[in-house]
């Protein structure tokens, strides 16, 4: 069975990295595939590797169906199904090593997989390992914190994203999914943020942080990008708040792991 806390962000994010690190050779197109951007995908595979998003592991394949139950899921979350039999020319890259270098042509917009490669190098250069997609085990409705200390900051910040536009249930997705990146030595996170993250609800939850919150950026100059942007996503139509919501979380991450360790000793 498919879970279904796999939601479309998580199918996109697996279709990034599809883009970037190819198919391995025994999960190629048969059937069907999904068609994004013109491109297409190993439906089932895609699903597979959606999973590692949304709860932190790939689902092996052996746990749902191809065919019908990925198709119809798919389906659902608003992806074309196409036939391979009905479309020619269509093809994907085999799954490929990370290259030596990181090419020269330049980068390819703000989803360059190339531009993730070179950021996670530049980490390792400076702080040794680096992980990945690493899974934080952080709950994202706000009554989860009604015992810590912040749980007022968090409250205050929610109530406000609720009243921009009466979007009050865009906290569905029960845990954070993966951060971009886990520096352990030096114990931070890093996230690689698009201009889809610069919007409107954001610079809300910007202006609502307390004064002794301590970043890895100035919130200003984030605010002045969001007001630059302004950008807008309506698929789902609580999509921005979402975004938001979950972004103030991982800037609340050092508070709510530390939080955890004082109760756990």
């Amino acid at each position: 069975m498919i879970p279904p806390s796999i939601e479309r962000e998580h199918i996109l994010e697996a279709v990034q990295k599809i883009d970037s690190e190819g198919v391995p050779s025994h999960r190629g197109l048969k059937r069907f595939f999904l068609e994004f951007e013109g491109k297409p995908y190993p439906p089932k595979y895609t699903i597979s590797l959606a999973n590692k998003f949304a709860n932190g592991e790939e689902l092996d394949s052996s746990r749902f169906s191809g065919g019908q139950e990925t198709n119809n899921f798919l389906r659902r979350l608003g992806f074309d199904i196409v036939e391979v039999s009905l479309s020619k020319g269509k093809s994907i890259p085999p799954k490929k090593k990370l290259p030596d270098k990181v090419s020269q042509k330049g980068h390819r917009g703000e989803r360059c997989p190339d531009c993730k490669v070179t950021v996670k190098r530049m980490l390792e250069k400076i702080y040794g390992s680096v992980e990945s997609d690493y899974k934080v085990e952080v709950r994202t409705g706000v009554e989860e914190y009604v015992d810590t200390p912040f749980y007022q900051k968090l409250k205050k910040i929610f109530s406000e994203l609720q009243k921009y536009r009466g979007h009050e249930d865009f906290a569905r997705k029960s845990t954070l999914h993966p951060c971009d990146f886990f520096v352990p030595d030096a114990g931070f996170i890093v996230e690689f943020d698009e201009t889809q993250h610069f919007t409107i609800p954001r610079k809300i939850s910007f202006q609502n942080y307390p004064h002794n919150l301590e970043l890895g950026f100035s919130p200003a100059k984030w605010i002045a990008l969001c007001d630059k942007h302004d950008s807008k996503d309506n698929d789902p139509s609580d999509r921005d708040e979402q975004r938001a919501w979950y972004d103030t979380l991982r800037d609340f991450l050092p508070e709510i792991k530390l939080d955890f360790q004082r109760n756990a000793n």
